[in-house]
């Protein structure tokens, strides 16, 4: 396994989208331990807050306002298989997504009407822009699909003799 030692499992480039992951493109700070999650909710801004897909996230669930626009944070995990990606299936590739991030997430501003309204969600302060070059972005992608398991067969069950 690479994490004991083993450098033959990444190529170069998917040692450095784990390098990115881990410190520029700040992936870490919500997809961490073995599960790829930090089994947190955050606001990553997909809210649309006030139009047509508005989705409240966990708000619908608890009732809080300070949970509005929350989701919790999926693993990352067999990612190569889970598309599309974000809450409301909005990326159908993991480039998007990427892209999206890279951009510091959408920040939606407050409409004259919405000045005192109390539920207007906040996209999440540990979000930044990343400012990742073309090249940093597929070294990312590259990354994270190892964190896909190969796909195999099972051979069916014999019967009994």
């Amino acid at each position: 396994m690479f994490i004991q030692g083993d450098t033959s499992r990444l190529s170069d480039r998917e040692v450095l989208g784990l390098h990115l992951f881990r410190t520029k493109a700040r992936c870490i700070n919500c997809h961490n331990s073995p599960l790829f999650s930090d089994n947190k909710f955050h606001n990553t801004g997909l809210t649309y807050y006030g139009r047509k897909y508005e989705d409240l996230g966990r708000y619908g669930h608890t009732g809080k306002k300070e949970d509005v626009g929350k989701f919790r944070t999926v693993t990352l995990r067999e990612v190569a298989r889970t598309a599309p990606y974000m809450h409301n299936g909005i990326f159908p590739h993991l480039r998007g997504v990427i892209n999206l991030y890279d951009a510091g997430m959408p920040r939606p501003v407050r409409k004259p009407h919405q000045q005192r309204d109390s539920l207007f969600p906040e996209t999440s302060p540990l979000l930044k822009k990343l400012h990742l070059t073309d090249d940093e972005k597929l070294s990312l992608r590259a990354f994270l699909l190892t964190l896909t398991s190969r796909a195999r067969r099972e051979a069916p069950p014999g019967l009994p003799k």
